[in-house]
């Protein structure tokens, strides 16, 4: 292993958190079937020590902070080490708001890494808050770990609409159950259901509409269409349903390995409200949630 950092890399946020370090072994596998480097940071907000009625801190407590972090990181290196994995890593400590540092930190990822909870206060990545700014401004995509190892052996699972995004979630699917070797399960979900009723959680069978099966399927396998020809490795099973689209995936998530949403959709004829959607995976989904944006993808091939 070696302290390089060249660009592009797979970006981790390291907060000293279990949750964290859950966070690094998913990446230091991704890091090495992708061949490219780690870039581990640990942000620490001294602003936080300065608001409100607390007293100045005192020099050697800002000393202290930044050793702190400095040691987070250390330990995460050594925990890479010990996985005795041909992988560089890079390690940073950074002045800031853990949800600025990695936002900036992003331009240059392939992957932004963190864990589905923290620290908190004067060490953290305060998973819910610091996620979520990720997934909605992050540069790269992001994937939020909250069991590494989780269904190992089962598929990648991709949500896929008729927004312009879920191509890119399709993508990142497909490439992500070639390089592990998995099936990919590509579910579209049909709701019929206004936005506004996202969490009210209505009875389905009591909602009007038709169910348009046949043209749910048709639209279905044209997304896929493509990308099997790109991945003929990869086998594909298509599963049309019906429901809301963060129950229907959380379901399918307690048998997967990974789930792949886009970043956003619309609530039309697809029913993919992939905003709360994509919330809703990351806060209970049993495995990791990989978050899809534009990217170079091909420049990590």
């Amino acid at each position: 292993m070696t302290e390089l950092s060249p660009r592009p890399y797979i970006l981790v946020g390291i907060d000293g958190s279990r949750s964290s370090l859950d966070a690094l072994t998913w990446a230091v596998h991704e890091a090495q079937g992708r061949n490219l480097p780690l870039r581990l940071v640990h942000a620490v907000d001294y602003g936080n020590f300065v608001m409100g009625f607390n007293p100045a801190p005192s020099e050697s407590f800002f000393k202290y902070v930044e050793t702190a972090g400095q040691k987070f990181l250390d330990e995460a290196r050594a925990d890479v080490q010990a996985m005795d994995l041909d992988v560089e890593v890079s390690l940073h400590n950074v002045a800031g708001r853990p949800a600025d540092v990695l936002l900036e930190q992003s331009k240059d990822a392939i992957l932004t890494v963190v864990g589905s909870t923290g620290l908190n206060g004067l060490t953290g990545l305060l998973a819910g808050s610091v996620a979520l700014t990720l997934t909605a401004h992050g540069h790269s995509p992001v994937v939020v770990v909250r069991s590494p190892g989780a269904h190992a052996g089962g598929p990648v699972v991709v949500g896929v609409s008729g927004a312009p995004d879920s191509e890119d979630a399709i993508g990142w699917a497909f490439e992500e159950a070639s390089l592990r070797g998995a099936n990919l399960v590509a579910v579209l979900v049909s709701s019929y259901v206004p936005a506004y009723f996202d969490y009210v959680e209505p009875t389905w069978e009591e909602l009007p509409g038709p169910a348009r099966e046949d043209q749910q399927a048709m639209l279905l396998a044209e997304r896929l269409a493509g990308w099997q020809e790109k991945f003929p490795d990869v086998a594909v099973r298509r599963v049309v349903a019906a429901g809301h689209p963060g129950h229907v995936l959380l379901d399918y998530a307690q048998r997967a390995q990974l789930v792949v949403t886009g970043t956003r959709g619309h609530g039309n004829l697809t029913g993919w409200f992939l905003g709360s959607t994509s919330h809703r995976l990351i806060q209970h989904a049993s495995c990791p949630v990989l978050v899809a944006r534009p990217h170079a993808r091909e420049s990590s091939s």
